[in-house]
């Protein structure tokens, strides 16, 4: 859903940044930044804490919350400090907010600490417009990821899973700002705490201070910054402090193996190792993306729809996680040029013009113009198998090739992954799965002069790209069948040059232009979401159903292998959904915050099918 930026009254002479929806200061006068450590960083410990994250014992990795990103500043800071500590984890800075600053505004807050810089330019480059929904902007280099989680806190937070070593509650102020400090926040906030955690704000108000007591806190006031007399901190108890100071968060010690070198077990390789893993990634091929995932050019885009359903949620989710990741890497192939979706018929033009009516998503993200089609500005195209490759080469990830693994017990790890495609099945523990098999086939069409023209990706009953060194990608085809071997067949070349020509007839491609193509099988699931997270046992899930309640209403029970993971099922959408998968099957390995709304979970859950089948009485 599309949100009400922040309206922004700037200082004059030396005046302070206001809000002018809440009439409030962003910070004092010319303070600002001595501000914002001492409130946030100093009263939470946090410079000896980031040099307790720094030793050679191991990787230890940081999560901290806030309430209210206003300017950003706390994060910059934070994450500034991050770096100089030299730490070998990864800080994960969670931060909810309902008014963003736009872009341009930022842009001119940020000119104000050009010695920032190397914090600001990465998070303008990736900073997402102002609509509902948790954004992740990396910065690799200093193992720093932000989740900026766009929306009214009282929906948000309770929608946020895991927890944190520390909270930063930075909104305007209790008078001024109600919302922000809703009495029920507090036992939210409580129950997402670490044992040991801390919490820091600037204001001293007793309803504050009260509602941390009643949540389990333990609060005390202390001085103030600057003007400000006084201000509060807080302490969950059950871990002496320090304790707390020396073991921030569990080392991560384990053991990771994926198989499968495409983009889900790339991906879920990555994001394993950016959490201090070791990982070894397996596959039966002789180098990453030999599959699907070699296509040489894969759309970005987001997969929506008007009812704001799951499947809508996870792709808009999905899509801005891989464009993110892809501008943070500097992937030389990633171009975001812009796509445009054809009215390519009645039923297609209406379902647009449902899309651009429902008043889920800016101008900055979608716009409608009729007779022609949707147009997504922030859309794109890359080299899949390139950004395969970038997010293996890491130290931490090991890669070994042409092996094919049969059993899974034959794998020696504290997690496996199973990111196989249509293949994951052929293992005793996931047989179970329906997923299905779809052949697709791009056409590669050599450019000419009217083709030269086409600068966006234009999508159709198929999609065409710009030109890549000569040569669009046309396709791909979709055809469910069994996989076998694969040959190119000329009839998927004149399947594809004919509807780009019915829907697109202004280049003017013939067969004569047809330079080349290649092949695929991607796995799709029956509800077109894909199938993440921890392997159901399949066995105990149905006797835990069928003989676990004598006598009362039948209930299903999740029963689960203990260390294997499912990524697959992306269908047409690996680029849009399996980076994202690979980040939540790390967080679940890690225990760490998910980078989703929890209630998503339940509709990319591989066992989901399993309680599907139990009420329809198919088991």
């Amino acid at each position: 859903m599309a949100l009400k930026p922040a309206y922004l009254q700037w200082p004059e002479n030396s005046g302070a940044l206001r809000s002018a929806a809440f009439d409030d200061i962003y910070f004092q006068p010319q303070q600002g930044r001595e501000e914002s450590y001492y409130v946030f960083l100093e009263k939470n410990r946090l410079p000896e804490r980031f040099a307790a994250c720094g030793d050679d014992k191991g990787a230890i990795n940081m999560n901290i919350a806030e309430l209210g990103f206003g300017t950003g500043l706390n994060f910059l800071l934070t994450a500034q400090l991050w770096h100089r500590s030299k730490a070998h984890g990864e800080l994960l800075y969670v931060s909810i907010e309902k008014h963003p600053i736009i872009s341009a505004d930022l842009r001119r807050i940020f000119s104000f600490w050009p010695d920032l810089q190397e914090y600001t330019a990465p998070l303008l480059e990736q900073y997402p417009p102002p609509m509902q929904g948790f954004y992740h902007l990396y910065f690799p280099a200093i193992r720093t990821r932000l989740m900026l989680c766009l929306g009214d806190v009282a929906e948000v937070l309770p929608e946020i899973r895991g927890k944190f070593d520390a909270w930063y509650l930075d909104g305007f102020s209790p008078a001024k700002n109600p919302d922000m400090w809703q009495e029920k926040l507090f036992p939210l906030i409580a129950a997402r705490t670490k044992s040991g955690g801390t919490l820091a704000t600037f204001s001293s108000a007793g309803s504050v201070r009260r509602g941390l007591e009643a949540a389990g806190f333990v609060v005390e006031k202390v001085k103030g910054f600057g003007v400000k007399r006084d201000m509060t901190v807080a302490q969950m108890p059950a871990a002496p402090v320090s304790a707390s100071l020396k073991t921030p968060s569990l080392r991560r010690d384990k053991k990771i193996i994926v198989l499968g070198a495409g983009l889900a077990g790339a991906s879920a390789a990555y994001a394993c190792a950016q959490k201090g893993y070791d990982v070894t990634v397996i596959d039966r091929q002789p180098a990453a993306a030999q599959e699907t995932s070699g296509n040489p050019v894969g759309v970005v885009y987001p997969k929506l729809t008007a009812d704001h359903s799951p499947l809508g949620v996870y792709f808009q989710h999905g899509f801005f996680f891989t464009r993110h990741l892809a501008t943070a890497l500097k992937l030389p192939s990633w171009k975001p040029c812009g796509i445009v979706q054809l009215n390519v018929s009645e039923e297609m033009a209406e379902r647009h013009r449902d899309l651009a009516a429902c008043g889920f998503w800016p101008e900055e993200f979608m716009t409608y113009k009729e007779g022609t089609g949707m147009h997504f500005p922030l859309a794109g195209y890359l080299s899949p198998p390139e950004l395969c490759r970038h997010l293996l080469d890491h130290p931490k990830i090991k890669t070994v090739y042409s092996r094919a693994v049969s059993f899974l017990e034959e794998l020696e790890a504290d997690a496996i992954i199973i990111a196989s495609g249509y293949d994951s099945k052929k293992f005793k523990q996931m047989m179970w799965l329906p997923s299905v098999s779809v052949r697709g086939q791009v056409t590669y069409l050599k450019e000419n002069e009217r083709s030269r023209d086409i600068h966006q990706v234009i999508c159709h009953d198929g999609a065409i790209s710009p030109a890549v060194n000569g040569i669009h990608y046309a396709g791909a085809t979709f055809h469910r069948e069994e996989p076998a071997v694969l040959e190119l067949r000329t009839e998927n070349d004149a399947e594809n040059l004919q509807k780009l020509n019915k829907y697109f007839p202004a280049p003017g491609f013939t067969a004569a232009d047809i330079v080349g193509a290649r092949a695929g099988y991607r796995t799709s699931m029956p509800d077109h979401l894909p199938a993440a997270g921890l392997c159901p046992d399949y066995a105990a899930c149905v006797e835990s159903f069928s003989d676990g309640h004598q006598g009362r209403s039948k209930k299903f029970v999740g029963k689960f292998f203990e260390n294997i993971y499912l990524a697959t099922g992306f269908g047409g959408q690996g680029l849009s959904g399996a980076p994202l998968a690979g980040e939540i099957i790390a967080s679940q390995i890690a225990g760490d915050v998910l980078p989703v709304p929890e209630s998503l979970m339940p509709y990319i859950a591989p066992e989901r099918f399993i309680l599907r089948d139990l009420k329809r009485g198919k088991i």
